[in-house]
């Protein structure tokens, strides 16, 4: 039997109220009265008998010209498209249930098609369609479908958990997350990543002090981005420098890998030795805070900033010989506007400039004012990791840096890896899923 004949006939073995056809040949649902018009021959219910229905009853009715099913849904009338309501059929020759996946192409059935039958089950409502089809709709389905705005920003904040901004005033709560927990323990894993989420960095504690935690810890999730820098990678000074980062010298603020096109969402960085001498902090700024401050503050830089495309590249050779390059603005934002991605590393900015020579000094002021936030000390926090300890960071948002390693000579050691958020937010939802939280 198949996925839409079980539907059907358990829904109809629940119903209250099951259609019969009146004296005149038309349909008439015991709960829903009232057949002011009629379309190739069968009447419809546009609106709810007093007499039949209570105030909660669903009252599914349709708008011909809006061409709308509409529904009473938890007090609140809710509309579904007809077009949208066939194009979500659940029945098993529409939609295959286990990969999640429609099996029918737009192009197999007229986006104009109108029904041609309506009635409510116990369950929800059951269409048929003019040329036939069946679709059968659960309440609770479509109502988590709704079309109002304040259910679409619900659907949004639970794909996308809203960003807490932060300055020096982290410092006196630090994100944290025990190694052990994370790997043993669903919950404490899924606490780390919505914190990751919420506030862009964790420090994870009590790594064990060797390489390797930091592959374990992406396996957990679910795997390693691979870059050019190779698996796992280290960094320690050497004499052969592919990056800044395997000298002394300070380093600036910056997001890594800017040169990427799909640059990694989160960047782990294990300490597995410790710079003995002074220096060897590392600092971290909420680019997503200064951006606020910077828009709020100085609106024409920040649109500079996100209008203007320049080039990043790294060249070299390590795990590979590698000559990337991207063209991309500083700040970058989704199609809803909203600021999703920084790019941003001096030591990546390319010299060649794509710009008009009438703003170039715009930029550098706009550049600059946007670094003379994160460096401001209210704006970014410092903490010397200690052998053991793991900076988790969201790449596209916080960025980091180090301190000077003064004396030049250096036992630093870390074990480094990326990960793309795009398997974070899976991973999330999958853990949510397994732990019985309710989530769309």
């Amino acid at each position: 039997m198949s996925l839409k004949t079980l539907l059907r006939f358990s829904c109809k073995l629940r119903s209250f109220g099951t259609p019969k056809v009146l004296g005149n040949g038309s349909f008439r649902e015991r709960r829903t009265l009232a057949l002011p018009f009629n379309i190739y021959g069968q009447n419809f219910c546009t609106k709810s008998d007093p007499e039949m229905l209570t105030k909660s009853s669903p009252n599914p009715r349709l708008d011909l010209t809006k061409r709308r099913l509409l529904v009473n849904l938890s007090g609140e009338e809710e509309q579904f498209p007809w077009v949208w309501l066939r194009d979500s059929c659940q029945c098993s020759q529409c939609y295959e249930p286990v990969s999640a996946s429609r099996l029918v192409n737009l192009t197999e059935w007229d986006l104009d098609i109108r029904p041609a039958g309506l009635q409510s089950v116990d369950c929800g409502v059951e269409i048929a369609w003019e040329d036939g089809h069946v679709s059968v709709f659960d309440w609770d389905w479509l109502a988590s479908r709704s079309f109002r705005l304040e259910k679409r920003l619900e659907f949004r904040k639970n794909v996308s958990t809203p960003q807490h901004l932060w300055g020096r005033e982290l410092l006196d709560e630090v994100p944290t997350a025990q190694y052990n927990d994370i790997m043993e323990e669903d919950t404490a894993m899924l606490d780390w990543l919505e914190n990751l989420d919420k506030y862009g960095f964790v420090l994870v504690r009590n790594v064990p002090v060797k390489e390797g935690p930091v592959p374990a810890l992406q396996e957990r999730v679910a795997f390693e981005k691979m870059t050019h820098y190779g698996p796992g990678y280290t960094v320690v000074v050497r004499a052969d420098p592919a990056n800044i980062s395997h000298t002394a010298h300070r380093i600036f603020f910056h997001t890594d890998l800017t040169y990427y096109d799909h640059m990694p969402g989160a960047v782990f960085l294990h300490c597995i030795e410790q710079h003995q001498g002074e220096g060897g902090e590392t600092m971290l700024s909420d680019g997503f805070n200064a951006a606020t401050l910077l828009r709020k503050n100085h609106p024409e830089m920040y649109k500079l900033l996100s209008e203007t495309i320049t080039s990043f590249r790294d060249v070299g050779k390590d795990y590979t010989q590698f000559d990337k390059i991207t063209q991309l603005p500083f700040l970058i934002h989704n199609a809803r506007g909203e600021l999703s991605r920084i790019n941003w590393s001096h030591f990546a900015r390319d010299n060649h400039l794509d710009v008009d020579l009438e703003l170039v000094e715009d930029l550098y002021q706009a550049m600059r004012t946007f670094d003379d936030l994160m460096n401001n000390e209210e704006n970014h926090i410092r903490l010397k990791m200690l052998p053991g300890d793991m900076v988790t960071v969201k790449n596209h948002r916080v960025l980091h840096g180090r301190s000077e390693l003064q004396g030049g000579v250096s036992g630093r050691h870390l074990q480094c890896g990326y990960m793309d958020w795009d398997e974070i937010r899976s991973a999330v939802r999958v853990t949510r899923t397994k732990l019985g939280i309710v989530q769309e």
